[in-house]
């Protein structure tokens, strides 16, 4: 009898210990390097995980690593993405409110076709992320007949356009926060809209909750 409660308090102990360590260690948190990402998503999570009194270390990242490092618990979470982007990661999970609304739309120079009959196919080039063209051809398979090159700095995407190196773009763009300074000389056709969270590995799961709340007070601090 003794034997089994000396094993159960060891095992409390070592529950107790791995649960300290855990906290004590920063969690490492990705985001894209995409402007309102950076001015809007990034200072609002990271006053959340003040609130919440939960350790981060925020690392940018390029936008094609950022789920397969989630994945690989090389990092443990993403400031902001929309649904489409992570849901096929069954690893990865929404945490606490969507942050913004977002739409996926093309952006054109000046001077050509910008409409939806651009994605049947075009002559010219489409500058997108991998993770934006796969949820572009779910959504439009159609335009599977394109040519595509791919760049995974978002911050850069708009200005291969304004440099007129290409014609067109898929970007992702917030209904609710500022358009980008570096969309306002370029045309921009809405294509579809999603809700857009942070995300966490499943494993932090527990967190969930107490990163929920201290987003939705955060948010409504900020009158989001």
């Amino acid at each position: 009898m003794l034997k089994k409660i000396f094993s159960l308090i060891a095992k409390v102990i070592t529950l107790c210990t791995f649960s300290a360590s855990l906290f004590a260690t920063p969690l490492t948190i990705s985001y894209l390097q995409h402007p309102s990402v950076r001015d809007q998503a990034l200072p609002l999570i990271q006053a959340a995980y003040n609130q919440a009194g939960i350790k981060a270390n925020f690392v940018a990242m390029p936008a094609h690593r950022v789920l397969h490092e989630i994945t690989a618990q090389h990092t443990d979470g993403d400031v902001i993405l929309a649904r489409e982007i992570f849901a096929p990661f069954k690893d990865v999970i929404a945490v606490g409110p969507a942050l913004t609304e977002v739409e996926f739309v093309l952006l054109c120079v000046a001077n050509v076709p910008c409409d939806n009959s651009v994605l049947v196919a075009t002559p010219s080039t489409i500058v997108a992320t991998d993770q934006s063209k796969r949820v572009l051809l779910n959504k439009y398979p159609h335009a599977n007949r394109n040519t595509f090159y791919h760049i995974n700095n978002l911050a850069k995407l708009p200005e291969l356009l304004n440099v007129h190196r290409f014609d067109y773009a898929i970007f992702v763009v917030s209904t609710q926060w500022p358009l980008p300074d570096s969309l306002s000389h370029l045309h921009v056709h809405h294509l579809f809209r999603s809700k857009a969270y942070h995300v966490m590995h499943k494993k932090h799961a527990g967190l969930a909750a107490q990163l929920a709340l201290a987003i939705s007070t955060v948010k409504a601090q900020k009158g989001l």
